[in-house]
């Protein structure tokens, strides 16, 4: 049997876990590519009162995963696992997620019905979204596993960003320009069945190593906030607000800059196929080099792609060209943290002698989500400030606003993760020795109530 395909069988749990990403990122993915352009241009709310609703998102992503940590760690203490809460959170989050795309439906602009919505359905992404990220620390233990882990997860939100692509963004442009409220509700009923069929896939066939992690774990809100964090938190903050800019700004740039709205689904299209591609290159290079050496060349090549694009102009292979090597860096932008973040758990434990497993996870969620959050707050307020209007020919000086946000924000993000990873040496030599010490401290001491 050839190599690849016995590391696949051995690999199989680990698969079927990263499935959860496909139906995760479906849901989410579809929210924040396309949730401004849906308030701004299907349900008519002014770009400044946009800014002020993702704000109120931003606080509320504050408070709702680090309660769904809580909630998780509870849950996992009193016998129900990580994949139980899963399980039962999925139908909740998927109603959610269809009512937010039936809200031009049922005529509902008002802000507050908005936020509600918005919110009930972050509210219920968390409870199943902090024990399945939290899940990577215990379906895997070694380093490099974990690393392939991170990348089945980033093949399947790219599979489900193809979707977005190919399918979600066009039903918006499509609903927006042909005002057919209800294609938009029926494709988020079918996008909410595909959530809960991946969810339930991904909980049934996830096998938890129990050597991985104590059977308890403290009950608490916070992670330490010790150096090795901090780093963390700024990768977190790179990977959630600065580098989806590029994304996010897409139906903008293609309209408006390039004059061309269909280039928007292709482009992020081309986009995905990078990630597809760049998880396989990261996944290959993770058995020869340490995940954060990786993790600064992927947002080097994403900030070299970046700069090909905005020097491209009308030029169609090398606006596609440059998509694609963005993508392929973005792959391991969004793909290595995951793996990284698992083994700073085992770090952590190591020094500070407790294992805060969800707060760890909750705390980054919370940065990431709220970081999506505040981007779109940051687009929404900064086309305001250009002076956008909706739907006409834009000023030159609008155009040029918008490629600042669009190029400029990612590229200083990268270079900020670039220079915080210097400093970040947690390599699969030294993870393996922290293993073996954890692991020799639990078999001596009983584990923490």
């Amino acid at each position: 049997m050839p190599r690849y395909l016995q590391l696949l069988k051995q690999d199989r749990h680990l698969i079927g876990y990263s499935t959860g990403n496909f139906g995760k990122n479906l849901l989410l993915g579809s929210i924040d590519v396309t949730l401004l352009f849906l308030l701004t241009d299907l349900l008519g709310v002014p770009a400044h009162r946009v800014s002020v609703l993702m704000a109120v998102v931003f606080v509320g992503d504050l408070l709702l995963d680090l309660s769904a940590g809580l909630l998780a760690t509870w849950a996992l203490n009193r016998g129900i696992a990580y994949r139980r809460l899963i399980a039962l959170g999925a139908l909740p989050c998927a109603l959610a997620f269809a009512l937010i795309y039936s809200l031009p439906l049922l005529g509902r602009a008002n802000l507050a019905v908005i936020a509600a919505a918005v919110l009930f359905f972050r509210a219920a992404y968390a409870v199943i979204d902090v024990p399945h990220n939290s899940l990577l620390a215990r379906v895997a233990s070694d380093s490099r596993a974990r690393g392939r882990a991170s990348g089945y997860r980033t093949v399947f939100s790219s599979g489900a960003s193809v979707v977005i692509a190919t399918v979600v963004v066009p039903f918006v442009g499509t609903a927006g320009q042909h005002a057919e409220p209800a294609l938009l509700s029926r494709m988020a009923m079918t996008g909410g069945l595909l959530f809960c069929a991946a969810m339930l896939f991904a909980a049934w066939s996830s096998r938890e190593e129990g050597a991985v992690a104590p059977r308890k774990v403290r009950a608490v809100f916070l992670p330490r906030l010790d150096r090795l964090f901090a780093a963390m938190a700024v990768i977190a903050v790179v990977t959630g607000f600065a580098t989806p800019i590029f994304g996010k700004m897409m139906l903008y740039i293609a309209t408006y800059a390039l004059n061309r709205p269909a280039f928007a689904g292709q482009a992020l299209f081309m986009l995905t196929l990078g990630q597809f591609a760049g998880a396989g290159l990261w996944m290959y290079l993770i058995r020869f080099h340490d995940k954060t050496h990786l993790l600064a060349a992927s947002h080097t090549l994403g900030v070299f792609g970046i700069l090909v694009f905005a020097m491209a102009g009308q030029d169609s292979l090398l606006l596609t060209v440059a998509v694609a090597l963005t993508g392929i860096g973005f792959g391991g932008v969004f793909m290595l943290p995951w793996g990284i973040l698992a083994d700073v758990v085992d770090f952590a434990e190591f020094r500070h002698r407790e294992r805060r497993e969800t707060a760890t996870f909750a705390t980054v969620l919370v940065i990431l989500k709220s970081g999506s959050a505040a981007s779109s707050a940051v687009i929404g307020w900064g086309l305001s400030q250009i002076g956008y209007v909706p739907g006409v020919a834009q000023a030159e000086a609008v155009v040029h606003g918008m490629k600042l946000l669009a190029f400029g924000v990612p590229t200083l993000g990268s270079l900020a993760a670039v220079a915080t990873l210097r400093h970040f040496a947690i390599g699969h030599q030294e993870h393996a020795r922290v293993l073996r010490a954890n692991r020799t401290r639990r078999r001596r001491l009983p584990a923490q109530a």
